[in-house]
């Protein structure tokens, strides 16, 4: 059986590590490939379906985790900056799952509050497990170097793409102020 160290040596990991004509990508080519490998990452290739965590699911059971006991949906909302109505259908799915528990707020009962069960805990852990084990093996399979320069590359881009959304913000929020002062 080959190693992963094999098929990446090999160059049989998939068309996305193959330079066209052999030679260095134009910019364009650069962006294509990058987004295709960032959607390889996240397991969002063409042809297959979005993995639970790009729904939003792993997202809110690990903010759960890390809250430790009961938390509302509207923080959750705002924590992962997505709506209300996301959020209750995350639940619904969740809690069909037993991953989590809705239940009626003991100081307020106007209010309901989410919490991990003792399944979601478990999945949580089971996530963690195969997620470290993959990660192992691709660091093996990458060495010491190449995991390194990835990982100052991806921060890198996580750097470039925050700032990039801080100034969209800005601009988004001139844009409409101009709207709402009938300016362009």
């Amino acid at each position: 059986m080959k190693s992963l160290r094999d098929t990446i040596d090999s160059g049989k990991t998939g068309q996305i590590f193959k330079l066209s004509g052999g030679g260095s990508m134009d910019q364009t080519e650069r962006e294509e490939r990058l987004m295709a490998s960032l959607r390889q990452l996240v397991g969002c290739e063409e042809g297959r379906s979005c993995m639970a965590a790009s729904r939003g699911e792993l997202c809110l059971l690990m903010h759960l985790k890390r809250q430790s006991g009961f938390v509302l949906p509207s923080e959750l909302s705002e924590a992962m900056s997505v709506s209300t109505a996301r959020i209750a259908r995350l639940l619904n799915t969740l809690e069909d799952r037993d991953l989590v528990r809705r239940s009626m707020d003991l100081s307020d009962r106007r209010k309901i509050v989410v919490k991990l069960t003792e399944a979601g805990e478990k999945y949580l852990e089971a996530v963690y497990e195969r997620t470290h084990k993959r990660a192992s093996a691709v660091v093996d399979a990458l060495g010491a170097e190449d995991t390194e320069a990835f990982i100052r590359i991806a921060e890198k881009i996580a750097d470039i793409s925050r700032s990039l959304s801080a100034e969209e913000a800005g601009e988004q929020e001139s844009d409409m102020q101009r709207i709402k002062g009938g300016t362009t």
